[in-house]
């Protein structure tokens, strides 16, 4: 722009850009009938088939086939599949827009008046808002009128209309000729750094904040403007159409070490390097009296990265847009210095919401392609993978060739598909095949009419001519059957409930089904570990009334996997009052007697505020946060007798 900026160690000039975009055109369409071969020799057949049929995006005749693009299939083009033989029809094949030369991209000049005088600054990227509105990012400074004596603001510049592109410096022309395309639009989000560096004292100066971003965003006139993606490589700006030759912007994204690219309408597209944080840890540089957040990049002294009106080009690496150009000047004599403001941070900073593509407009990403591994199965097991939840997955399988090429007869009559959803964790399985053998098996997942790539890999169907070991006879073990009141309202006594003969990872319900008068039953759900086991823990929590749970307990435990001809285990077990019971207390540690005369964890005087127990008259749920067997108990040698150990935690319940 036209504005000089100044650096207390490094002069920093000022540079910017903007740009236009492009696109092209296709549109046919298609017919219907019986199984047949279409005259590919005759274009009135051709169209004739093709008449009515939206959707196709492209198509070509060559080899007696015609081929046909489109985004994907719609029930016309499936049915005009099946009506001719000679048919090949692509998806994918976009619909393109036609190029103009008011396509707004990455790159270009504008203009802007700053009361009768202005400058020139360069775009830096062409998107859409949130609200699918056109906007154009460039640096905040090309936004302000700078006073060239105080740095100070004396307001706001009016953005004017693009540069002509031919009559550009980048194309060695003298520039700040305007395009005659219109005004582009107007101001929308617009900042330049922080508060004013003043003084040589630099120990006074403001301290840099986050928000001391140079960037600025221009809400294009959709009227005189199109935006598209892409920054240009100024090769046709003699045609003064520079959207014909870009290179395509993909994403937005944090600058990385290593070479770096930009484009604007002094220096048009030029090529640098990142200058490393080994070399120049600084966040923030003074640019024109003011901090400004980004990085820095270097070139040769005879190659400046950028120059004065460059200021807002796009600076990207590879597909990636990265930041707008700040300022430069020279780091040393054989080294030109840019500072360029990061984008990322501007983005985050200013709270635009940018896009590279139209929203709404976006093309659906293809899912990712099903994982699955080799397996072997019996006839007609269960062939099985992962993809996303709710997909609908096809798997296809061939009979594998022999080694001479062919594929084995009994098997090539096999050849088969399967669909099935994956659940909620994203596993699917299908039937296989019957016919012993191997196969070439491929999986797709489909997602919101989306397909993914296919996954290959073998399958080798074969029969188990290994014995099935007996099943496992179902046990229950309850311990202890009798438990002393003031025990049983212990977190780390109560009693365990050991099951035994189920399936590895069946959901195992245990029930108290009956117990004490004024006791609340409960179910509690456990997952059966490998060995088919799983393990309970019941104890009380209300220790101030303990009696209340005095009596007989049955307990009743099913599996999920349960059939007609298998009955509940059950079991039972008893609390008793301290003095019927085997332990309790104290556990032998003293006399027996604590404070009242109970022994210790007992009920006291057993009546709680209105003398009934009421107290205690839940069962807790604690035991539905016990852990099976394979993660929450083992052995322990106590004695030479084996002592089961069971996890126990706490439930907030």
């Amino acid at each position: 722009m036209q504005k000089k900026l100044v650096q207390s160690s490094l002069a920093i000039s000022a540079a910017a850009a903007l740009g236009l975009s492009g696109a092209l055109v296709a549109s046919p369409a298609m017919a219907d009938n019986a199984p047949q071969k279409l005259d590919l020799q005759s274009e009135a057949h051709v169209q004739k088939a093709l008449s009515g049929i939206e959707g196709v995006n492209a198509y070509g005749t060559e080899g007696g086939e015609l081929s046909i693009g489109v985004a994907k299939k719609t029930d016309d083009i499936k049915k005009l599949e099946k009506q001719y033989q000679n048919i090949k029809v692509t998806e994918g094949v976009k619909e393109l827009k036609p190029y103009a030369k008011n396509d707004l991209v990455g790159g270009a000049g504008y203009l802007v008046k700053a009361g009768e005088s202005g400058g020139a600054c360069s775009t830096g990227f062409s998107g859409w808002d949130g609200d699918g509105k056109p906007v154009v990012l460039t640096a905040g400074h090309c936004s302000k009128i700078i006073n060239e004596q105080t740095n100070d603001f004396d307001g706001d510049t009016t953005v004017d209309q693009t540069e002509k592109p031919s009559t550009s410096e980048a194309n060695g022309g003298e520039g700040f000729q305007a395009s005659g395309d219109g005004v582009i639009g107007k101001w929308g989000f617009h900042n330049f750094g922080g508060d004013l560096l003043e003084g040589a004292d630099q120990d006074k100066w403001p301290e840099p904040s986050e928000s001391d971003i140079d960037f600025a965003v221009i809400n294009v006139d959709e009227s005189k403007y199109n935006v598209k993606n892409g920054i240009t490589d100024w090769s046709t700006a003699d045609e003064d159409d520079l959207a014909k030759s870009t290179t395509e912007i993909t994403d937005v994204g944090e600058h990385k070490e290593g070479a770096i690219s930009k484009s604007g309408r002094t220096t048009g597209k030029t090529e640098g390097e990142v200058l490393p944080r080994s070399e120049y840890d600084f966040d923030y540089q003074n640019v024109g009296g003011r901090w400004v957040h980004g990085f820095g990049v270097t070139t040769p002294i005879d190659k400046p990265f950028s120059q004065p009106g460059d200021s807002g080009g796009g600076v990207y690496q590879g597909s990636t847009a990265v930041g707008v150009i700040s300022g430069g000047g020279d780091l040393d004599a054989n080294t030109s210095f840019t500072w360029v403001a990061d984008l990322d941070h501007s983005l985050e900073e200013s709270g635009t919401d940018f896009n590279l593509e139209k929203p709404g407009e976006e093309t659906p990403e293809a899912p990712a392609a099903p994982k699955a591994e080799d397996q072997t199965i019996e006839p007609e097991g269960k062939i099985k993978g992962k993809a996303e939840a709710g997909a609908e997955v096809e798997v296809k399988w061939e009979a594998a060739e022999d080694e001479k090429g062919a594929q084995v007869k009994t098997q090539a009559d096999k050849n088969g598909s399967e669909t099935a959803k994956a659940d909620k964790n994203g596993n699917f399985s299908v039937e296989g095949p019957e016919a012993e053998g191997d196969y070439n098996v491929t999986a797709a997942a489909t997602v919101d009419g989306e397909k993914s790539e296919p996954t290959e890999f073998d399958v080798t169907v074969e029969k188990d001519e290994s014995e099935t070991p007996a099943p496992v006879e179902r046990e229950i073990s309850v311990d202890p059957k009798e438990i002393a009141a003031s025990d049983f309202v212990k977190e780390d006594k109560g009693v365990t409930i050991t099951v035994k003969g189920f399936d590895e990872g069946e959901k195992v319900t245990l029930e108290v089904a009956n117990g004490p008068e004024g006791v609340e039953g409960i179910e509690l759900d456990e997952t059966a570990n490998e060995n088919g086991a799983a393990a309970f823990s019941i104890y009380g929590t209300s220790a101030e009334n303990a009696e209340a749970y005095l009596g007989k307990y049955d307990v009743e435990v099913a599996g999920a996997n349960d059939t007609e001809d298998e009955s509940a285990l059950t079991g039972s077990f008893e609390v008793v009052a301290d003095e019927d019971g085997s332990g309790g207390g104290s556990g032998g540690d003293d006399d027996g007697n604590n404070d009242d005369g109970n022994a210790d964890g007992g009920a006291g005087d057993g009546n709680d505020d209105d003398g009934n127990g009421d107290g205690g008259s839940d069962l807790p749920r604690t035991g539905a946060e016990l852990t099976g067997l394979a993660a929450g108990a083992g052995l322990l040698l106590v004695g030479g007798t084996a002592i089961v150990l069971t996890m126990r935690r706490k439930n907030n319940n």
